[in-house]
């Protein structure tokens, strides 16, 4: 089974032994590794703009042709987010069994992005509302990403 979901983080992937293929995710592990893709995306990302979507395709489109993707089925999550994305994955054969789209008010989404933080040591992402850390010593090193500010936030492509 694959599916096509635009934003959230799921359950679903888990509980059916589906990869979680999040686009944000894996463009900030290219930023990490300072591969060209991620510094091509890098550029963009700090000022709170879209990564060129041949950037973003290549980047998913290597995640899907990756054993697990193709053995398991796949969500996808937060992509694709333009006409082009979506030509490129028809282009590429990639055809989802469901596709769920959430509409959520612009509100909830800013509540969501400024309440984030990220664990520089571990990787995982935390909310301080919704999913706050275990303990005082992962809530003392948890840090703010640059993109994840109100300024920012009124940029993400949800309308």
């Amino acid at each position: 089974m694959s599916l096509l979901l635009w934003r959230p983080r799921v359950v679903a992937s888990y509980q059916y032994g589906l990869v979680h293929i999040a686009a944000g995710d894996l463009l900030r592990a290219e930023v990490t590794a300072e591969t060209e893709n991620g510094k091509r995306a890098k550029e963009y990302m700090e000022k709170g703009m879209m990564v060129p979507d041949e950037v973003v395709v290549t980047i998913v489109k290597a995640r899907l042709s990756q054993p697990d993707a193709e053995e398991n089925g796949w969500v996808l999550d937060g992509y694709p987010r333009s006409l082009s994305q979506v030509n490129a994955l028809q282009d590429l054969r990639v055809r989802p069994d469901m596709f769920i789209l959430l509409e959520v008010s612009e509100e909830s989404l800013i509540e969501r992005v400024v309440g984030r933080r990220l664990d520089p040591v571990t990787g995982k992402i935390y909310h301080l509302k919704y999913s706050p850390p275990e303990n005082k010593e992962i809530s003392s090193r948890l840090t703010l990403r640059f993109d994840d500010t109100e300024e920012k936030g009124h940029h993400l492509p949800h309308r």
